[in-house]
């Protein structure tokens, strides 16, 4: 599925998997999977240049969630870009509030900030032969990227938990993030209070616990940021919790603009115009002998320039 109707324009929203489903003479037939339909690898095959027509009937072809989802592929931390999905399944078709999706979109793109955040903080952690005055600026660096991570991840979980009084959809917190909130929250305020706390201040009165923001050697040497008697685990606690939270936008995004959508409408591949398989072949032949092709050396390449060539003339013809 693209965004325009240019055929080669890179401009692709997602790709299904579609089988074959008949024949009628020299019409083919299609339609993408089923919801719990196995695949068994057989593809659709039509052959233009012999008069075939390969037809998608209205309403053959849906589209799941989990279609625009499996682009995000999980990387070691488990976790998956979720901002993309966002925006391909809640701007296709019928949008829907505006106010929501703008919303949903931005909680996205602040949790997929905070794991990219939190695997440098990870990766910038890891012991390596060099001098200490390279090593204290690494680490520092680990420390600043800690504290980003802190705010915009905090934020996403507000902004995901204030969803129900916003829009009246439920939104399902797992235990082990609900248990972990309290320390997320309270890491995160001072760290985005860093000013107050520099002065041993919590919101402009001293507090004894103000300072101890400043104390990370604990996250140099087992990657836990602590504040006052609350810690949080990069790997134990920060991972677990982004990737429920990711879970749960998707859900989210499904209760609200459903886990399928269909094309109503037909969709035909037509045969190709009467002689155009010679014409197509001469034409490759001459890209390759004049070496004008864009990739000359490359049949494959000079086919496909040939044949954009020839649908060209057919349309001006036409």
């Amino acid at each position: 599925m693209n965004i325009s109707s240019e055929v080669g324009a890179n401009d692709a929203l997602v790709g299904v998997r579609v089988v074959p489903a008949g024949r009628d003479g020299f019409r083919v037939l299609g339609r993408s999977l089923r919801e719990d339909e196995a695949d068994t690898g057989e593809s659709v095959a039509f052959y233009p240049y012999a008069g075939e027509e390969l037809h998608f009937p209205a309403g053959s072809i849906r589209v799941f969630l989990r279609d625009v989802d499996k682009e995000s592929v999980p990387g070691p931390s488990g976790y998956a870009r979720v901002s993309n999905t966002l925006w391909t399944w809640l701007r296709w078709g019928s949008p829907p509030n505006p106010s929501f999706f703008r919303f949903l979109f931005a909680t996205g793109r602040r949790l997929d900030s905070a794991h990219d955040l939190c695997v440098s903080v990870l990766e910038a952690l890891t012991d390596r032969p060099e001098a200490f005055i390279r090593a204290r600026g690494r680490l520092l660096g680990a420390l600043a990227n800690a504290e980003l991570m802190c705010i915009a991840f905090g934020r996403a979980i507000d902004m995901l938990l204030d969803i129900p009084s916003r829009f009246s959809i439920s939104v399902v917190v797992p235990a082990a993030a609900a248990a972990a909130l309290p320390a997320l929250r309270e890491i995160r305020n001072a760290f985005e209070h860093i000013e107050d706390r520099a002065l041993g201040n919590v919101r402009g009165k001293p507090h004894p616990e103000a300072l101890s923001i400043f104390e990370q050697s604990d996250l140099i040497s087992h990657g836990v940021l602590r504040y006052g008697s609350h810690s949080l685990s990069m790997k134990d606690d920060i991972l677990p919790m982004l990737v429920d939270a990711r879970r749960s936008l998707v859900e989210i995004a499904a209760a609200f603009a459903g886990t399928a959508k269909t094309i109503d409408v037909a969709v035909t591949f037509p045969a190709a115009p009467p002689g155009s398989h010679d014409r197509i072949r001469q034409r490759a032949y001459l890209l390759w002998e004049n070496r004008t092709g864009s990739s000359w050396w490359d049949p494959n390449s000079n086919w496909f320039e040939a044949e954009r060539v020839d649908m060209a003339d057919a349309r001006g013809a036409g």
